[in-house]
């Protein structure tokens, strides 16, 4: 006998719903049908460069209403994370986009700049498309004084339109670990902290929810950490052969081809 279908659905956003700015296949159909169907919609991305509102504005021009709090990045994630441990009013030094300085501002930190940064009480890197050498400096200086170094994520890469991927905010940290000789604390996916907010938000247990994403290491790692179902679609960076080949810990429990395959609904029924 069929058990109880999931409830609530967890979808990435690179190479999940868009590349770049180009929609994927039925995202918003999918959406649309999950929703009609009682389920709780969620989505998560490690992309810092960007506030939720913005996520707002970019998935409505794709035909996917949502509200700023259904949506959390790894930027709004740091700021919980440093809100719950104390850091409102802090002065943070920020290698980043606009999007992870709007969040942290809006959090209550103060964002301090190039010579402040010795003066930083935590350094918060992530994506930066004008990172240089004297930001690499001002980071692992304020590091070396004594200042927490946390991290939005680790992608190594950031998929863009026509199949294309470039450098993502992991190669930035790496860039300020080696520089400082200190690893960071990461608050993005494949860590569970952004997940077990949203999970709690929607009053949903793990085993009654689904990941949906195109990374191993971030999106299957973290559900199959959880105990969520999880779902790899082969629409981002991840093809079906490396799936295949994956550690037990980052095999996805299905695979699909596009996102209406998850109207299908049985594979993950308890």
């Amino acid at each position: 006998m069929a058990g109880r279908p999931p409830q609530t659905y967890v979808f990435d956003l690179d190479g999940v719903i868009y590349r770049g700015n180009e929609p994927q296949p039925h995202a918003s159909e999918v959406v649309r049908e999950l929703r009609s169907r009682g389920r709780s919609v969620y989505f998560v991305t490690n992309n810092s460069t960007q506030p939720r509102e913005d996520y707002q504005l970019k998935l409505g021009r794709m035909n996917i209403a949502v509200q700023p709090d259904e949506v959390t990045t790894s930027a709004y994630a740091t700021v919980l994370y440093l809100q719950e441990h104390g850091a409102i009013g802090r002065r943070v030094y920020v290698v980043g986009e606009a999007g992870l300085v709007r969040e942290l501002e809006a959090g209550g930190m103060e964002v301090v700049r190039d010579s402040s940064a010795g003066k930083a009480d935590c350094v918060v890197v992530g994506l930066d498309r004008q990172f240089s050498y004297r930001k690499l400096e001002e980071a692992q200086q304020a590091i070396l004084a004594g200042a927490q170094f946390l991290a939005t994520n680790r992608d190594a890469t950031y998929p863009v339109e026509d199949g294309h991927v470039i450098p993502g905010g992991g190669a930035i940290v790496s860039a300020i670990e080696t520089a400082s000789g200190t690893k960071p604390l990461v608050i993005g996916k494949p860590e569970t902290y952004a997940i077990e907010k949203v999970l709690t938000s929607a009053r949903s247990k793990p085993e009654e929810s689904v990941m949906v994403g195109d990374r191993l290491e971030t999106d299957i790692l973290l559900g199959n950490r959880l105990g969520m179902h999880t779902a790899l679609v082969l629409t981002g960076v991840c093809d079906e052969e490396a799936a295949a080949a994956a550690p037990p810990e980052m095999k996805p429990e299905r695979m699909v081809t596009d996102l209406a395959e998850l109207l299908d609904e049985s594979w993950a029924s308890r």
